[in-house]
C-alpha cells in the first residue's frame, strides 16, 4: 500500500471545508476523513475534550476514589498511571463533580523548588503575598492561617499535583509536612498526588515512608483490555455521529493489541486508520489498513516493550523447554528400554528377523512398560506444576509491584463481606471488625496451614508478606486442595497453593457467625436459648450420635458431645464450646445463608 501522505496529496477533497495543499501534505487531512465517514467532526483527536469523556470501569473507581478522598479530612491520595492511560481525564472529570464546599488548588507543573511551590499553592488559593514573603516559614504560616479561616467556614481546602513524579523527595517531605497543619480533631488540607508509577516508586524510598503511610486511598490506572478498547472506539464515533461499525473485529482486536489499550496510542492510530481507509476509498478500517497507518506512524520502529502476554508466553515456552529437557534427561538416566525390545516383548515380532511365533508378554516386560509409562507421565505433571507455580508467582509478583494485591484489613474485610452480603458502611474511627458484632458477625483470629483453614471452610482474610517485607491482607473467597481463589479490588485471581506459600505468613482471620443470643462461649452451667441452640447443632453433627431432648441446660451429655466433637475435628479438647468449636460445628451442619471456602459442601 503507497503512502497515505502521499495518496492524501492525490485525493480530490470533497464539501466546501476543504482547505488548500501545502506540497505533498493536506493542511486538514482530518476533515477528509471526517466528510468521507459523515463524522460531524474528527472523533480522535489527543486533546482531553469533555464531549468525548468515557470511563471504563476502571476509571470510573478511581473517580470514586479521588471523590471519596475530597470527602476525607487531611492525608493524601494517590493516582498512578502509564502515560496516556487517562490520568487527565479522570482529574477533568473530578473537577467538573468537585463538591461545592472543596477550594482547589492545582498544579500542574511541579518541577519547582520548596519555595516556589508554597508560593504557587498559596496563589491557588488566591492568599495575598507580599515581598517579603520569602522563606518557608512565612509561606506555611500564611497557608496555615488560610485553612484555619477556610475550616471556620466550612470550607475543604485539597491541592492536586499533576506529574507529581516530577517533585523532588526534599519537596515531597515539604508537602507530607502541610499535613501537619491541623486542628485537635482535623486535618486542614487533602493532597492529591497524580502521576507516573516512577512517583509509587519513589514513595517505597525509606525516606519518605511517613509519607507513604499517610496515604488514605490509592489507585493504579492500567491500560483498557479488548472490550473496553473496542467500547472506547464506539462511543468516540457515536458522539461524532457515526454509529455505525467503522472497524472490522480483526481490526479492533489488532488495535488493541498493537496500543496495549494505552488510550492514548488508541486516538493516534484510529486517527490514521481512518484517514487511510479514506484515501484508499475503503467504507471500514481493516486489519491491513491499519497495520499499515500505525507503520507510519511508528515509521517502521516498535518502540513499546513486550506486552504482559507476550512475557507469560516466553517464560511459558521456557520453563516448557526446561521441563522437557529436564524429563528427558531424567528418562535417559534411568535407562529407558529399547523401543525394539518392547515392541517385540509386547506384540511378539522378532526383532531383525522373519516373523516368529512367540509367547505372550512376560509379566516382567509389562511391569517394566507400566513403570517406563508411570515415570513419564510423573515427569509430565511436575513440569505442569512447575509451570502453573512460575505463572503464578510472576502474576503475584506483578500485582504485589501495582499495590493490587495487599491492601489494609478495612479493605480486604469488605471486599469478604460481599460473600455475606453485608457492606459496612463508614467506620466513623471504629475498628472493622468491632463493627461487625452490628450484623450478627466476629472476628476470629487463628494461625495455621491450608489443611486447617480448609477445614472451617469459611472466607478468610490471610496475611501476606512480600518480598520487601511489606504486609497486608487479602480475602480468600475460594480454596480446594489444589489452588486457592482471592477477591482483589479488580476481581477474583486464582493461585496455586505452593505460589501463594512465600507470601502467606500463616495468619488469617475468620468471619463467622456466632450463637444468636448468649456471646461466644457456650460453657457447662450455661443455660438458656444458646444452650439450644447448641444441642440442634450437635444433633445434626455427623458422628456425634447426640440426640436433643429440648433442654437448655449444658449438662453432662451437652459436654461429652463437644468433647467427641473436638476429638472428631482436630481441636484442643476442653469441653467448651468456643469460637474454634462452634465454627467447625457450623461449617458441616447445613446453615443457610452461610458462605463457605468450598461451596458444594
Amino acid at each position: 500500500m503507497p503512502s497515505l501522505l502521499r495518496l492524501t496529496a492525490r485525493l480530490p477533497v470533497p464539501g466546501p471545508r476543504a482547505r488548500p495543499w501545502v506540497g505533498p501534505y493536506l493542511i486538514d487531512s482530518q476533515t477528509v476523513y471526517a466528510n468521507y465517514f459523515g463524522l460531524k467532526e474528527p472523533s480522535f483527536s489527543i486533546t482531553p475534550d469533555p464531549q468525548y469523556l468515557f470511563l471504563s470501569e476502571q476509571h470510573r473507581e478511581a473517580l470514586a476514589h479521588l471523590v471519596y478522598g475530597a470527602g476525607e479530612s487531611g492525608g493524601f491520595v494517590l493516582l498512578t498511571g502509564e502515560v496516556g492511560t487517562g490520568k487527565t481525564t479522570v482529574c477533568r472529570a473530578f473537577l467538573e463533580q468537585l463538591p461545592e464546599q472543596v477550594d482547589l488548588a492545582l498544579i500542574l507543573h511541579p518541577a519547582l523548588s520548596a519555595t516556589e511551590l508554597l508560593r504557587a499553592i498559596c496563589d491557588e488559593f488566591r492568599i495575598p503575598l507580599e515581598d517579603g514573603d520569602r522563606t518557608v516559614k512565612r509561606l506555611v504560616d500564611k497557608l496555615n492561617r488560610f485553612l484555619l479561616e477556610a475550616h471556620a467556614l466550612g470550607r475543604r481546602p485539597v491541592l492536586m499535583i499533576d506529574e507529581a513524579q516530577d517533585l523532588s523527595p526534599r519537596v515531597l517531605e515539604q508537602i507530607r509536612l502541610l499535613t501537619n497543619l491541623e486542628t485537635p480533631k482535623h486535618k486542614l488540607l487533602q493532597i492529591f498526588l497524580v502521576g507516573q508509577p516512577e512517583l509509587r516508586e519513589m514513595l517505597l524510598h525509606p525516606g519518605l515512608r511517613q509519607l507513604n503511610q499517610r496515604i488514605t486511598a490509592r489507585y493504579h490506572l492500567k491500560p483498557f483490555d479488548l472490550r473496553d478498547t473496542a467500547a472506547y472506539v464506539e462511543h468516540r464515533l457515536a458522539v461524532a455521529g457515526v454509529e455505525r461499525p467503522l472497524f472490522t473485529r480483526g481490526a479492533l482486536r489488532q488495535l488493541h493489541r498493537l496500543s496495549q489499550g494505552v488510550p492514548r496510542l488508541i486516538n493516534i492510530y484510529c486517527d490514521r486508520a481512518l484517514l487511510g481507509a479514506c484515501v484508499s476509498r475503503h467504507p471500514v478500517v481493516s486489519r491491513r489498513i491499519l497495520d499499515k497507518a500505525v507503520g507510519e506512524v511508528e515509521d517502521g520502529r516498535s518502540w513499546r516493550q513486550p506486552s504482559r502476554r507476550r512475557r507469560w508466553s516466553a517464560l511459558a515456552a521456557g520453563l516448557l523447554a526446561l521441563a522437557i529437557g529436564g524429563a528427558w534427561g531424567f528418562w535417559e538416566y534411568r535407562g529407558r528400554p529399547d523401543p525394539a525390545t518392547l515392541l517385540a516383548a509386547l506384540r511378539g515380532a522378532a526383532v531383525g528377523g522373519d516373523e516368529v511365533a512367540t509367547p505372550e508378554p512376560t509379566p516382567e516386560a509389562i511391569a517394566a512398560a507400566k513403570a517406563a509409562e508411570a515415570e513419564a507421565a510423573h515427569a509430565e505433571e511436575q513440569s505442569r506444576v512447575a509451570l502453573a507455580k512460575a505463572l503464578a508467582d510472576e502474576r503475584l509478583t506483578e500485582l504485589g509491584a501495582d499495590s493490587e494485591l495487599l491492601a489494609d484489613q478495612e479493605l480486604a474485610l469488605r471486599l469478604l463481606l460481599r460473600r455475606w452480603q453485608v457492606e459496612l458502611g463508614k467506620l466513623d474511627g471504629q475498628e472493622p471488625c468491632a463493627r461487625l458484632s452490628a450484623f450478627g458477625l466476629e472476628c476470629e483470629l487463628d494461625r495455621g496451614g491450608w489443611s486447617r483453614v480448609r477445614d472451617y471452610n469459611l472466607p478468610a482474610l490471610l496475611r501476606l508478606r512480600d518480598r520487601q517485607g511489606i504486609e497486608g491482607w487479602v480475602a480468600l473467597v475460594g480454596l480446594d486442595e489444589h489452588q486457592a481463589t482471592l477477591e482483589l479490588a479488580q476481581g477474583t485471581e486464582t493461585f496455586p497453593l505452593g505460589a501463594l506459600d512465600g507470601w502467606w505468613t500463616g495468619d488469617y482471620l475468620l468471619v463467622w457467625q456466632p450463637p444468636p443470643v448468649g456471646g461466644t462461649l457456650i460453657r457447662p452451667g450455661s443455660s438458656g436459648e444458646a444452650v439450644r441452640w447448641l444441642r440442634r447443632l450437635l444433633e445434626q453433627a455427623p458422628g456425634l450420635d447426640f440426640k436433643d431432648d429440648g433442654s437448655s441446660r449444658f449438662d453432662r451429655q451437652v459436654e461429652s458431645a463437644v468433647r467427641r466433637f473436638q476429638t472428631q475435628a482436630g481441636l484442643e479438647v476442653d469441653g467448651l464450646a468456643g469460637p474454634r468449636t462452634l465454627i467447625r460445628l457450623t461449617s458441616q451442619v447445613d446453615m443457610p445463608g452461610l458462605p463457605k471456602l468450598r461451596p458444594g459442601d
